[in-house]
């Protein structure tokens, strides 16, 4: 019979400190020796043991003191106690030894085969009680793990039971499945989010490609009636921020900001206050279908920005996407239809600043826009900036107008711009925080499709056949690019059949 266990002799007699260890040599178990109370209370504040053989009669602090002191000490409450004492007949102080903890009692001097007994019975409850206390430890982490689960947001990587599959008793039999059934759970809720966010994203970037395009050719029919493009930049944006604003305050939103969500609010109301005046002077001089045309090229500096940037990961087919896209643009620049003063290469040139500027406030939102910032309130805040800034330069420029002052179209067609500005500003932020930056700037393909058609319908322009085939290769470019996908450590929510 084999002990195997670490044990620590406390006895004031050397002589029987002697006769115990030499018992517990042959039960092959180690052992140390303490002479006093003290001593044996200074090596179970530094050591573990499986058994303490403890003398009751010593000087100054005496076994049932150990014991007693013994309790205080967390790491040692597992460790089983076996009373020695001479006085077997003094049932009193061994019914009290049993009380503050002792596992057993043996009568001093001891036989060896009893002691043989005694310590190995001893050692192997503190074993079994060990596997048992580990069960119930791992059992809570199962436990906590589910609880995780059905409570809270997670990753099967943060309900932290590898370990616990990894072992080979039913326990972590039980684990490996729990861990298998979480990844499965996690990768239907991964796959169903990535669904849902491509339906939601495709909705918001039609309706916002939609109306953003609308904007094309009205701002062509502006610039017909009124060529004061900063006076028409600051009136559109100022009449689209206080909409959002009021939209905001009317959703019980607050419109106090931050120092810091200043600073991001002033650049990017300074890049696109430039990109309002930009289009509404190249509107005057490029036909509607061309400057939405030259509007996609808004998703390729967008995706090679993200790309070097690390901001989305890319991907062959995200490549392939903005290739044919890219490929559609280049198609109908180069078949363009030319006039006196209008689609000259000049202005041209001038009008592809706004999807370069509009690849900028993209970049801008997916990395900086403070996650706490409501979008309409931001939207509202940016515009109204942005009218507030380019203000000055419109009355110097003698570009500044009264509107309404005296009713014509071109009021009410600023008034239609500034609505649809301010709408789509809420939704294109809102779609680059679910999609990401790269998705997000597709909506420059769907501006130029609506973008033409709208041309077509308000302007009267001619619709190619060529027209039509490289607009086919934009949308397939769109396809291909796809919303973003979920970070790696990405979590899920579990939600129960009830």
């Amino acid at each position: 019979m084999t002990a195997r266990g670490k044990v620590l002799v406390v006895d004031d007699n050397r002589t029987s400190r002697l006769v115990a260890t030499k018992v517990l040599r042959q039960l092959d178990c180690t052992w140390a020796e303490a002479s006093s109370g003290q001593e044996a209370l200074d090596r179970l504040a530094d050591e573990d043991f499986d058994l303490v053989l403890l003398d009751i009669e010593m000087p100054e602090i005496d076994g049932l003191e150990v014991l007693r002191r013994m309790r205080g000490m967390t790491q040692q409450l597992g460790t089983p106690v076996l009373v020695i004492s001479g006085h077997d007949d003094d049932m009193d102080v061994v019914a009290e030894a049993v009380q503050l903890g002792a596992e057993d009692f043996l009568p001093k001097p001891f036989d060896p085969t009893l002691f043989r007994a005694r310590v190995t019975s001893c050692i192997a409850k503190k074993r079994l009680r060990e596997v048992e206390v580990d069960y119930l430890r791992q059992i809570d982490r199962l436990s906590a793990a589910a609880m995780q689960m059905e409570t809270d947001r997670f990753h099967p990587a943060n309900l932290n039971l590898d370990d616990v599959a990894q072992r080979s008793d039913p326990i972590g039999h039980l684990a490996s499945v729990f861990v298998e059934m979480a990844h499965q759970v996690y990768d239907r809720e991964i796959a169903l989010q990535r669904k849902i966010r491509t339906m939601k994203g495709g909705a918001l970037l039609l309706l916002q490609g939609l109306l953003w395009g609308l904007i094309v050719p009205l701002s062509v029919m502006i610039y017909r009636e009124n060529e004061a493009t900063f006076g028409v930049s600051f009136w559109s944006n100022l009449m689209a921020g206080l909409v959002c604003c009021g939209w905001a305050l009317v959703a019980g939103k607050s419109l106090r900001i931050g120092r810091a969500e200043m600073g991001f609010l002033f650049v990017w109301a300074t890049i696109f206050g430039t990109s309002s005046i930009v289009l509404f002077e190249a509107a005057g001089r490029v036909s509607g279908i061309m400057l939405s045309i030259i509007l996609a090229l808004q998703g390729f500096a967008v995706f090679a920005v993200a790309a070097a940037i690390r901001v989305e990961a890319p991907n062959l087919r995200r490549f392939a996407g903005l290739g044919l896209g890219l490929l559609g643009v280049l198609a109908l620049l180069l078949v363009r239809d030319s006039g006196p003063g209008i689609n000259d290469w000049t202005w041209i040139l001038v009008a592809m600043l706004v999807p370069i500027l509009y690849g900028m406030i993209d970049i801008l939102l997916a990395v900086k826009h403070p996650p706490q910032l409501d979008s309409i309130v931001s939207s509202g805040l940016v515009l109204v900036l942005a009218a507030v800034i380019f203000l000055p330069v419109a009355v110097m420029r003698g570009h500044f107008f009264a509107i309404w002052d005296t009713p014509s179209i071109s009021d009410a067609l600023v008034v239609v711009v500034g609505l649809c500005i301010g709408f789509c500003t809420v939704l294109y932020v809102r779609l680059i925080a679910l999609a990401g930056a790269v998705f997000g700037s597709q909506s420059a393909y769907v501006t130029t499709v609506a973008g033409i058609g709208w041309s077509v319908f308000l302007l009267d322009e001619d619709l190619t056949t060529w027209t039509v085939v490289a607009l086919a290769l934009i949308v397939l470019g769109l396809v291909l690019v796809g919303p973003k996908r979920e970070a790696e450590g990405a979590e899920v929510e579990f939600r129960r059949r009830h």
